[in-house]
């Protein structure tokens, strides 16, 4: 038992370790779920494009992507 209470404190260390796992995995968390609901997003969106009749023929038409100009580099 002794050793097993070592090992969680870490010799005073403890606190600084486990707290920055623990942030660590919530951050990971987070990602994890904000690019999910990004795909399900882009998903959605795909299928109402698709769904959309806009060509008359069932066609997609092709859009523009919006990119910011880069500065130049002189």
């Amino acid at each position: 038992m002794n050793s097993f209470h070592e090992f969680i404190f870490m010799g005073k260390h403890g606190a600084y370790v486990w707290s920055s796992y623990i942030v660590t995995f919530l951050v990971l968390l987070g990602l994890f779920y904000w690019f999910r609901y990004l795909l399900k997003s882009l998903r959605s969106q795909v299928k109402s494009e698709l769904n959309s009749d806009d060509s008359g023929r069932g066609q997609v038409k092709a859009r523009k992507l919006k990119v910011d100009k880069a500065e130049s580099r002189d």
